[in-house]
């Protein structure tokens, strides 16, 4: 089971919830609603199927964050998303409504991919994330985060360390949810890419 603190953060994360019963508990994909409109029901693809089935996400998918796999079905679920007809609920919602996983762009004439955070730069983290502008060749130009001591260790796993870090940084102001912010990926990342960034825990650092 999560702590309160990860539903205070999924509660946060998903904004257009109303209901925190509406959550699952561990964020895991919803059952798909019905379309509104007549005709051929889209069924998922076998690789989303299989998440279904096995009650997982995107933020513990069997697939490599920044794989072609993972991208595809990230693509998939935001096709979902798009089109009114949420397959998922929790952490993931929240994803594909801000978030472009996988997306190429450019950074300073280098091409590179969004919204994939790893360890490295200056910092503990980077990532990089739509600036919401285009270059002349149309190319999104994105820009890049940093945060995190390199020197410290990440605690996270341990509760009243992940607690007294959510109060100290106020990770539940609207001033944290903005992802184009380091703030936003201190609080949120580890709750997003804890397998990714290789934590022992997802709960907010």
């Amino acid at each position: 089971m999560r702590s309160g603190l990860y539903v205070i953060a999924g509660t946060l994360l998903v904004g257009g919830l109303k209901k925190s019963s509406e959550i699952k508990p561990n964020g895991s994909f919803a059952k798909k609603s019905k379309p509104k409109k007549k005709g051929r029901k889209k069924k998922p693809s076998k690789d989303l199927q299989k998440h279904l089935d096995m009650g997982l996400d995107l933020t513990n998918s069997f697939f490599r964050l920044g794989s072609k796999k993972y991208t595809e079905m990230f693509k998939e679920v935001k096709a979902y998303w798009s089109a009114g007809n949420p397959i998922l609920k929790g952490p993931s919602e929240w994803m594909v409504k801000h978030l472009d996983v996988g997306t190429e762009a450019v950074y300073k004439g280098k091409k590179v991919i969004l919204d994939i955070p790893k360890r490295g730069g200056k910092k503990k983290f980077i990532v990089y994330h739509d600036s919401g502008k285009r270059d002349k060749e149309g190319n999104i130009k994105a820009m890049k985060i940093e945060w995190g001591d390199p020197n410290l260790t990440v605690k996270n796993h341990i509760y009243s360390n992940s607690k007294s870090y959510w109060k100290r940084h106020k990770c539940d102001t609207k001033a944290k949810q903005n992802p184009k912010k380091a703030g936003f990926w201190a609080c949120y990342g580890p709750t997003l890419f804890a397998k990714q960034l290789g934590l022992q825990s997802d709960m907010p650092w």
